[in-house]
C-alpha cells in the first residue's frame, strides 16, 4: 500500500515537473546565430525565409537587417549555424533598406535563388529615397548573382513590404506578387500614426510579375485584373477553393481608411482574376499584417489566420462558393489585451503568424508574434495557442515562448532534423526602451515537447515549380485526412519551409500520400512507414502542363449543370473530348473522333455528377490539350 502511494505520488511530480519544463528552448546563441533587425526610422521590417541553399538536405537560414547587413546563416547540421553573407555575395546591395525575403527556383537549375524586399536606399536627396528590391541567383557554387537587372527589376522604385512566389499559369516557373505600402512618404517613419498614414500620404501599386521561361519578370497585374492599391503588407498565393490552381489573398494595413483585404479567384488557364473578397466575406478593413495558412479541423478545407492590430480575423473555410466563417470568438482567439510577466495589460499588435502541429498529435497550432511599434516601444508578448479540437488555448508561457519582444516576420522549420518543428523569430532591435522588452536580438527556438511519430515529405518537381511551391500534400491515416500546401511566402515578409510536415501521434504506417502538383499531375503512394523526410519526384503522367500548342478552356470554369467548351488546335487533325475526374477515371467520351482545328461543345454536366475537379481533354495527332473546371454542389 505505502508502495503504491509513492508510485503514485512519484508520477504525480513527474508530471507536474514535465509540465511545467518550456516546451520550446532559446538556441539562439548556442547555435552561433546573432541578429536583430535595425528600423530606418521606425516600425517597418523584417522577414526570414527559410532555405537549402546548397542542397545538402539541411535548412538554412536568409534574414533580412532592414538598416542593418543581411545574414546568410548555413546549418551545420549539429545544431550550429555559420555566418556565409560575404562569402555567399550576398552583401553586395548594404546600402538598401531590405524588409523580407522568399526563396524559389527562378530559372529552373536546381537551386534555390532569393528574392529580398526594400524600402529605401541610404543614397538619394530625398527624406525616404525608393529603391528596387533585389533577386540574388544562385550560382550552384555557394555564392550568389544580384540579378535584379536582369530580370527586369531595377526598372521599378518602390516601398516593398512582403512577397511571395507561386506558380500562378502553371508553366513551371515560379512567378511573383511583390506587396508595396507607400507610393509617397515625405515624413519621418519614427513618428507615423494612423492619420499621418492615410490623411497625409498616398497608398502604393502591388507588382504581379509573371516569370517568363526563367529569364526574366514581366509585370502583368493590369492583364491579369490585379488591380490593388492599399498600404500593403504583401499576400498569400493559395488554392482556397481546391481547385488545383493558386489564388491571391492580399493583406493590406489601415483598410478601414484606405483598401481593405482582396481575395482574387484564380480563373486558370485564364489569365485573369476575379476579386472575390465581398461575396465570400474576406474584405477585411483592418491593419493586417500577416497571413498564416492551415487546415486546423482537417475539413480539407483551408483556414486563414490574419494577424492584425488588435483582435485578429480567423478565416474558417467551409467549402466552394461559400463565405468564409470568422471563427475568432467561437474558437478562443479574440485577444484584445494580453497580459505581460509584469502583471501589465497592453493591446496586441501582431505580425508573424503560423500554423505548425509542434507536438505531432494530429492537429496544427498556431504562433502569433506579436511587437510593438518601434520606437514608442511597450512589452507586447507573444501568443501560443494549442489546439484543443473546438478551441485554441493560449499556452505562451507555459511553452517558453512569451517573449516580449519587438517581433515582426516568424516561421517554422526542421533545423536538427529531429521529427518536430522548431521556431525563428525576427526581433527588432529597440529604438528606446531596451530594459523593458526582454529579448532584443532574433531567436532560435528549439522544439523539446514531448511528441509522436511524424513524416515530412519534399517534393522535387518536374513539370511543377522545382520545390513544388503551392502544391498541396494530403496524408491519409486511417480515418484522418490532413492537407499542407508547399509555402511560397507568408508570415509577416517571410517563408517558411518547403518541407511538408506532418504529426502522426501513434500512428507507425501512413495508408497514402497524395501530391496533387500544380500543373494537374497527382501521385499516390501507399503503406509509407513513419519518422522519415519522404523525398517524392514528380512522375509525369499522360496528362500534363504546359499544354501543348493549341488550347481548350471552359467557361463558366465553376458549374452547376451546364458550360461550354471551346478549343483550337494549333492546325488540321483528328481529334477526341473526354471528360475525367480527379482519380483520372473517364466519366464522359463528348467526341469521339472528329476532323478539324477548331470548335465549341455545350455540355450539360449528368445530375448524378458529383461535385468536384474535372478535366476536360482534347486528345490529337497532335498531342494533348488540357483544361479544369469545377462541379459546384
Amino acid at each position: 500500500m505505502i508502495k503504491t502511494l509513492l508510485s503514485g505520488l512519484f508520477l504525480c511530480l513527474f508530471a507536474t515537473i514535465t509540465f511545467s519544463q518550456p516546451r520550446f528552448t532559446d538556441v539562439t546563441e548556442e547555435a552561433g546565430i546573432n541578429h536583430a533587425f535595425r528600423v530606418f526610422q521606425g516600425t517597418f521590417g523584417g522577414g526570414v525565409a527559410v532555405l537549402d541553399y546548397d542542397n545538402d538536405g539541411l535548412e538554412d537560414l536568409f534574414i533580412a537587417g532592414g538598416l542593418g547587413r543581411d545574414y546568410l546563416y548555413k546549418n551545420n547540421g549539429d545544431g550550429t549555424f555559420s555566418d556565409l553573407t560575404e562569402e555567399a555575395r550576398l552583401s553586395l546591395k548594404d546600402t538598401l533598406i531590405t524588409q523580407g525575403a522568399v526563396c524559389a527556383d527562378v530559372n529552373k537549375d536546381g537551386y534555390t535563388d532569393i528574392f529580398v524586399t526594400t524600402i529605401a536606399s541610404l543614397s538619394g536627396d530625398r527624406e525616404v529615397p525608393r529603391a528596387s528590391d533585389i533577386l540574388y541567383l544562385n550560382n550552384g557554387d555557394g555564392t550568389f548573382l544580384d540579378a535584379s537587372q536582369a530580370y527586369g527589376l531595377e526598372e521599378i522604385q518602390t516601398f516593398s513590404t512582403g512577397a511571395v512566389f507561386g506558380d500562378i499559369n502553371a508553366d513551371g516557373y515560379p512567378d511573383l506578387f511583390v506587396g508595396n505600402y507607400f507610393d509617397r512618404f515625405d515624413g519621418n517613419l519614427g513618428k507615423i500614426n494612423g492619420g499621418t498614414i492615410t490623411g497625409e500620404q498616398r497608398p502604393s501599386v502591388d507588382q504581379f510579375y509573371i516569370n517568363v521561361g526563367g529569364k526574366y519578370f514581366r509585370n502583368m497585374a493590369e492583364v491579369f485584373g490585379i488591380q490593388n492599391e492599399g498600404f500593403g503588407f504583401g499576400a498569400v498565393l493559395t488554392d482556397f477553393d481546391n481547385d488545383r490552381d493558386l489564388d491571391l489573398y492580399i493583406i493590406n494595413d489601415f483598410g478601414n481608411r484606405a483598401t481593405s483585404n482582396e481575395l482574387y479567384r484564380n480563373e486558370f488557364p485564364k489569365n485573369a482574376f476575379t476579386d472575390v473578397s465581398k461575396e465570400l466575406a474576406a474584405n477585411f478593413g483592418i491593419n493586417a499584417m500577416g497571413t498564416a495558412i492551415g487546415d486546423y479541423n482537417n475539413d480539407g478545407w483551408f483556414d486563414y489566420f490574419i494577424s492584425n492590430f488588435r483582435i485578429s480575423p480567423f478565416m474558417v473555410g467551409s467549402g466552394v462558393d461559400r463565405p468564409f466563417l470568422q471563427q475568432t470568438v467561437e474558437l478562443g482567439i479574440s485577444f484584445g489585451t494580453v497580459e505581460t510577466e509584469s502583471g501589465d495589460i497592453v493591446v496586441p499588435i501582431s505580425w508573424g503568424a503560423n500554423f505548425f502541429d509542434y507536438d505531432n498529435d494530429l492537429d496544427v497550432d498556431l504562433f502569433i508574434c506579436n511587437g510593438a511599434l518601434n520606437p514608442s516601444v511597450i512589452p507586447n508578448p507573444n501568443i501560443f495557442l494549442e489546439n484543443k479540437g473546438e478551441y485554441f488555448e493560449d499556452i505562451g508561457r507555459i511553452a517558453g515562448l512569451a517573449d516580449p519582444g519587438i517581433g515582426r516576420g516568424s516561421v517554422t522549420f526542421d533545423y536538427d532534423n529531429d521529427g518536430d518543428l522548431d521556431l525563428f523569430v525576427v526581433n527588432q532591435k529597440p529604438e528606446e526602451n531596451a530594459a523593458q522588452v526582454g529579448t532584443t536580438k532574433s531567436v532560435l527556438y528549439r522544439n523539446d515537447s514531448p511528441s509522436g511519430n511524424w513524416l515530412k515529405v519534399k517534393l522535387s518537381g518536374v513539370n511543377a515549380d522545382s520545390h513544388g511551391v503551392g502544391s498541396r500534400i494530403e496524408v491519409v491515416v486511417g480515418d484522418l485526412k490532413m492537407i499542407r500546401e508547399i509555402d511560397g511566402g507568408s508570415s509577416h515578409e517571410s517563408q517558411n519551409s518547403t518541407v511538408a510536415h506532418f504529426g502522426l501521434a501513434d500512428f507507425t504506417t501512413v495508408d497514402s500520400v497524395i501530391v496533387k502538383w500544380i500543373g494537374g499531375n497527382t501521385q499516390v503512394l501507399t503503406d509509407i512507414p513513419v519518422n522519415q523526410t519522404l523525398n517524392i519526384r514528380e512522375e509525369i503522367a499522360d496528362i500534363q502542363s504546359p499544354f501543348s500548342k493549341g488550347n481548350v478552356s471552359v467557361f463558366p470554369s465553376y458549374f452547376r449543370d451546364e458550360l461550354m467548351i471551346q478549343y483550337e488546335l494549333a492546325e488540321f487533325s483528328s481529334y477526341s473530348l473526354e471528360v475525367f475526374d480527379q482519380s483520372g477515371k473517364r466519366v464522359a467520351s463528348l467526341i469521339d473522333k472528329k476532323d478539324g482545328y477548331t470548335g465549341v461543345y455545350r455540355w450539360s454536366a449528368p445530375p448524378d455528377l458529383n461535385a468536384g475537379v474535372y478535366y476536360f481533354v482534347i486528345e490529337s495527332d497532335l498531342g494533348k490539350l488540357m483544361t479544369r473546371g469545377v462541379k459546384l454542389k
